[in-house]
């Protein structure tokens, strides 16, 4: 375990879902809350290692988040211009973080273990990130070191790219349960999910 080092959590939550037709996929209703509450209720709930929880957000996300604490709400005036805005404003606000901690908030399954174990891998130069069936998900984590990279981000681009661009960089953590990762992308996914057993209680 690497004990060294703040780690700021980003939640990106402003960005469009074209999948979802005109509604916006973030406050689409999955089990009796809105989607990206499942990721605000986490990322709130979590002890990070001298690090603070920031959401990049639409005005309508953001309202998801007002009675939480340990959230900064960072609004996003230009999700137009894709991931890689929400990706750079959350990044300048965590300022001279160790380590950012990235999250989709499609993902309602996540939990604190999964996130704790991809954290405790953290080191500098690191990208951190989980896979299942050999297959890569989110959240991941990048050091420091690639900061400059985060804030220059080209239209289009995600963090993906900079993950492409060092490979040596790549420590991967597996979670056997493909579940917990899987994200939700489409009004089908949701509501076969909605009906499935999975994760009641």
């Amino acid at each position: 375990m690497n004990t060294s080092g703040t780690t700021a959590a980003i939640l990106l939550a402003s960005g469009f879902s074209k999948r979802f037709g005109e509604r916006d996929k973030l406050l689409f209703p999955f089990r009796g809350k809105p989607l990206a509450r499942y990721a605000l209720e986490l990322a709130a709930a979590l002890d990070l290692p001298g690090g603070t929880c920031y959401v990049v957000s639409s005005d309508a996300a953001a309202a998801l988040a007002e009675d939480l604490g340990g959230i900064v709400v960072i609004k996003n005036s230009n999700a137009e211009r894709g991931l890689r805005e929400s990706v750079r404003l959350g990044v300048e606000a965590a300022g001279q973080a160790d380590h950012y901690l990235f999250f989709h908030c499609d993902q309602p399954f996540l939990n604190g273990e999964t996130v704790r174990l991809i954290v405790n891998e953290r080191g500098p130069g690191l990208i951190v990130e989980p896979r299942s069936q050999d297959r890569p998900g989110n959240p991941c984590l990048f050091s420091r070191a690639f900061r400059e990279e985060l804030l220059s981000l080209r239209d289009g681009e995600r963090p993906k790219i900079i993950k492409a661009r060092h490979p040596d960089a790549i420590k991967s953590v597996v979670i056997q349960d493909p579940m917990i990762l899987r994200d939700i992308d489409d009004q089908e996914t949701l509501w076969d999910l909605e009906g499935s057993v999975y994760g009641r209680k």
